[in-house]
């Protein structure tokens, strides 16, 4: 078999997700040769402006996608979410393995967060798939209420900062940038009374497994409060692992067909029609959630203002095999609920 070559950035946690892939790769084809490639990408470069300041999506992924058309590597691992709902002529995403855990979570110092027996606050131990939903799971929703009044929070997502200033108007927002590993020495440094991470990098660095409220880090210890769809609503794709290859590289897509998940693929090609018709990126609050129920897809989206005042958010559910359809109709019912308004309103003012 040809040797492999996997495009990736040098993060510890894109590190981390395609060694993941690599090793699924020489379990599934024994005696497969597979290497990573660093590749540094402008996301990586600039990491003092907020993202939305820097630019659109794309900022995680295009010095990937041309080392992967120029062939100087075979294929490139990406957290879905960072994908623009376009992808370059002559790639195609070849693979999405199972969903990890999609929701966000808040992590607080350990010593500043608020008791949660009163909340009905649960260890989560729940595997979170493509099928799970985790909204229908009492005791797994977590609450905004460990926060005190005005707590400072960080967070680059305008998604996150949006709902959490619906949730929390007093809450002081700022944004923050950084690997895992930075953020975290940020919160325990004390700028930040509380951060938003995605659940799944967490889980992907070993660094919180769902089955506890609290994780150690260097010496610090944290507070996990794991925040459920129904309360923040997940990025388009988030927890999703998108395996990107050349169209026309009959070879790897025959190697990478075996790590495929259907319902996850189901999801995640929802998710990304709905972001597709909004015509967003990371530059407009918008969320999407999809879950699979046997045949049945249900999915829920969300548009919102920069200052959460204003969101407009639906539920669909379909046949699986509609997925694609059923994104972009719940877009087109969002747009015309008003979600029309908010994006042209963002846009108006350069966002």
């Amino acid at each position: 078999m040809k040797p492999i070559t996997i495009g990736t950035r040098g993060s510890k946690l894109a590190l981390a997700q395609s060694e993941m892939i690599a090793a699924a790769l020489r379990t599934a084809h024994p005696g497969l040769e597979v290497t990573l490639r660093i590749i540094t990408t402008k996301g990586d470069r600039i990491l003092d402006v907020a993202l939305s300041a820097v630019g659109d999506k794309g900022l995680f992924v295009k010095e990937l996608e041309q080392e992967l058309l120029a062939g100087s590597v075979d294929l490139c691992v990406h957290s879905c979410k960072d994908l623009p709902s376009q992808l370059p002529p002559g790639l195609t995403l070849a693979a999405f393995p199972t969903r990890a855990d999609p929701r966000d979570v808040l992590v607080l110092q350990e010593s500043g967060v608020r008791s949660q027996e009163s909340e009905g606050f649960v260890d989560d131990t729940v595997n979170l798939s493509a099928g799970t939903d985790v909204t229908r799971s009492p005791g797994h929703s977590g609450t905004l209420s460990a926060l005190p009044a005005r707590a400072h929070v960080g967070t680059s997502s305008l998604r996150r900062a949006c709902q959490l200033r619906s949730l929390r108007p007093d809450l002081l927002l700022s944004d923050i940038r950084g690997n895992v590993d930075t953020r975290l020495r940020k919160l325990a440094e004390g700028h930040y009374d509380a951060i938003v991470l995605a659940a799944a990098g967490l889980r992907r660095l070993g660094l919180w497994h769902g089955s506890a409220a609290r994780f150690t880090l260097a010496e610090h210890a944290f507070a996990v409060i794991p925040l459920a769809p129904s309360l923040m609503l997940p990025a388009v794709a988030q927890g999703t692992l998108a395996i990107e290859a050349r169209a026309d590289d009959a070879a790897a897509l025959a190697l990478l067909a075996v790590l495929d998940h259907a319902p996850t693929r189901s999801t995640a090609l929802a998710e990304r029609a709905f972001l597709r018709r909004l015509e967003g990126g990371c530059q407009v609050p918008i969320a999407a959630h999809a879950l699979v129920d046997g045949i049945t897809l249900r999915l829920e989206g969300m548009v919102g203002t920069l200052d959460g005042s204003q969101m407009v958010r639906g539920a669909l559910a379909g046949v699986l095999a509609d997925a694609e359809m059923l994104g972009t109709t719940l877009a087109e019912d969002l747009l015309a609920q008003g979600a029309d308004v908010i994006l042209a309103e963002l846009s108006s003012h350069g966002r």
